[in-house]
């Protein structure tokens, strides 16, 4: 079952074969991880799918409290018991064909569930040779352009890792594959500013907001490829995971993990579920 457009309805043949988001890319997402049949982080993700659809130029016409229906009504029909992941894409709709439409629509609003991942106690890293380019437009909203990430996870899995870091046209850090990434240097937790073509993660900004957690600083900060090799520790976070210790060792020390655990443990004072 999938919400679209204010229907609860099957998922087979739902979406138009003019839709934009199919044959352009034309679309903006979010993933929330489900809890208990709740979606975290909800104003989080609702503000930052405002900001997408506001540089996308797609209308809205559902309020943040009528898509929260939807998603209680299409959870409804999944176990509340399972943890889930609930995605939200946006399209600019089947409103004709052009890079820039003539007729106007209210796009297509969708809502699917499906389980979510176990939580990972690790993740293996690899440098990707694909460039992020920072400043660019597809690098300050999550959009349907995931043709880099797809490209950096593969050659991550062949490589036999688990994640992808990005570097961008100066060869610095950007970020993961999916996520952002904080680099430890003594008491510090530093990452990218979004002006080096990280993504405006969810947990990023909450990390940043707090200023410091779990004994230790949180900052934005240029990271160059010496700064990583020579982190204490590497931290890759997004909604369905939060924070995971990373590393292009083998594992992660017990240090890593209690700090990992730490952070995710002090985020839900910082977040609006």
């Amino acid at each position: 079952m999938i919400w679209l457009n204010g229907e609860i309805r099957q998922a087979e043949g739902a979406i138009s074969a003019n839709d934009r988001g199919l044959l352009l890319g034309e679309a903006a997402f979010e993933t929330l991880v489900v809890q208990g049949g709740v979606p975290q982080f909800w104003d989080a993700h609702m503000a930052r799918l405002t900001e997408a659809c506001a540089a996308f130029s797609f209308p809205m016409p559902y309020d943040g409290e009528t898509l929260k229906e939807g998603a209680r009504n299409l959870l409804a029909s999944f176990d509340s018991a399972q943890r889930q992941v609930l995605r939200l894409t946006v399209t600019g709709g089947a409103s004709g064909r052009g890079l820039v439409p003539l007729q106007k629509s209210d796009g297509t609003w969708l809502m699917q569930v499906s389980e979510a991942p176990l939580p990972s106690p690790y993740l293996r890293l690899h440098e990707s040779d694909v460039t992020v380019l920072a400043g660019g437009a597809s690098s300050r909203h999550k959009t349907n352009a995931y043709l880099d990430n797809i490209l950096a996870r593969r050659a991550a899995l062949t490589a036999g890792a688990d994640e992808a870091v990005l570097f961008n046209q100066y060869g610095r850090l950007a970020g993961a594959a999916a996520g952002n990434i904080f680099v430890q240097k003594g008491k510090q937790l530093i990452t990218p500013p979004l002006s080096e073509g990280a993504l405006a993660g969810i947990i990023r900004a909450a990390l940043i907001q707090a200023g410091e957690m779990a004994g230790l600083s949180l900052k934005e900060g240029l990271i160059g490829r010496d700064l990583l090799a020579k982190a204490d520790a590497l931290f890759v976070t997004n909604s369905v995971q939060s924070v995971v210790p990373a590393g292009f060792d083998a594992a992660a020390s017990e240090a890593q993990k209690k700090q990992g655990r730490a952070l995710c443990e002090a985020l839900p004072q910082y977040l609006d579920f």
